[in-house]
């Protein structure tokens, strides 16, 4: 169905039914009014993206992530939609579930629409994607990693320090036999906190490191992951588990506390990642690692207003947040 099919039915020019959108002052009463019955009786509905095209830019911003069934991941695109509302767009959430040919997908899906720009969590190979986004003029930020282009915007927490941070805890806390729990590890966060928990084994030379992997961060595989643990010999048991994130390590302790064979914190420590609210108001609080999800969306979608105000000549930066250590009864 297209505008021409309109103003045949009515009996007008196309940009009579142009101006009947746009500036409808312009039309007598009667014409408005045989536009009007001609687009009820077609069923006609105008492309918005096209008419956004021609008036010089989309109003819709493509946010391509990760799992918006996290949490962590659900505030962040709160946020995103929040302020991108308040600045007058609109945002299409495109959640790749750790899929890299959705990732690919929907890439190539945003640049076919031409949208005003995107916010890429990307885990795959995506640069033939982004390159054709840049070809098209269509501004982006990465989130996720820091970009090894100085000149294109990016934000990411530096989740390898985060991994050292919580595991040198446990340590400091006497704990020896740890325990990562977390997965999958082609995810760049949980990779990078693997290998920030493996630097801070490889200070303590008494200190050993296994992992654990899980296929969802969720707190049934943590339940899940904790029976595994408890039925080996007591000698096998970890001492302290560092969990890829709190909705694991929650699922942990509750597999541990059901048990009732092992004392939390004397006998086994549990530690996770996000600082999320359920983590402090938990039967036995949880130490963590501190992020804001709501800082870390605001960031990637100032930085992407900002190549929009400028027409995409905006002084480029990376935003990395610095993780922070949070002890309670767990530790």
């Amino acid at each position: 169905m297209a505008i021409t099919d309109v103003a045949s039915a009515a009996g007008v020019s196309k940009t009579t039914v142009s101006n009947f959108y746009n500036a409808p002052h312009k039309l007598s009463e009667p014409v408005r009014a045989r536009v009007a019955a001609a687009i009820q009786s077609l069923g006609y509905v105008r492309s918005d993206a096209a008419r956004q095209l021609r008036a010089g830019g989309s109003t819709v911003i493509g946010h391509l992530t990760i799992d918006i069934g996290s949490v962590w991941f659900s505030e962040v695109a709160n946020e995103v939609e929040k302020l991108a509302a308040e600045a007058g767009f609109h945002v299409l959430v495109a959640n790749t579930a750790g899929s890299r040919e959705r990732e690919r997908q929907y890439l190539e899906l945003f640049a076919g629409q031409q949208v005003r720009g995107v916010i890429v969590a990307a885990q795959g190979d995506v640069d033939a994607q982004l390159q054709k986004l840049r070809g098209l003029g269509i501004p982006f930020v990465l989130t996720g990693r820091k970009s090894e282009s100085p000149s294109q915007a990016s934000v990411s927490v530096d989740d390898r320090a985060g991994g050292y941070l919580a595991v040198k805890h446990l340590i400091e806390r006497g704990k020896r036999r740890i325990c990562f729990v977390g997965g999958p590890l082609d995810i760049r966060q949980v990779n990078d906190r693997f290998h920030g928990a493996s630097q801070a084994v490889r200070e303590t030379p008494e200190a050993t490191l296994e992992i654990v992997l899980v296929e969802e961060r969720t707190l049934p595989e943590g339940r899940n992951a904790a029976q595994t643990l408890l039925n080996r010999g007591p000698e096998r048991i970890p001492d302290g588990i560092f969990a890829a994130n709190d909705l694991l390590a929650i699922g942990l302790l509750d597999g541990i506390l059901r048990d009732g064979r092992l004392k939390v914190p004397e006998d086994i420590a549990v530690i996770g990642y996000d600082d999320l609210e359920i983590g402090s108001t938990n039967s036995v609080p949880v130490s963590t690692i501190h992020t804001s999800p709501r800082a870390y969306g605001r960031a990637a979608i100032n930085l992407l207003l900002q190549q929009f105000d400028v027409a995409g000549n905006a002084e480029q930066r990376h935003v990395v947040f610095e993780p922070q250590l949070i002890a309670r009864s767990s530790t």
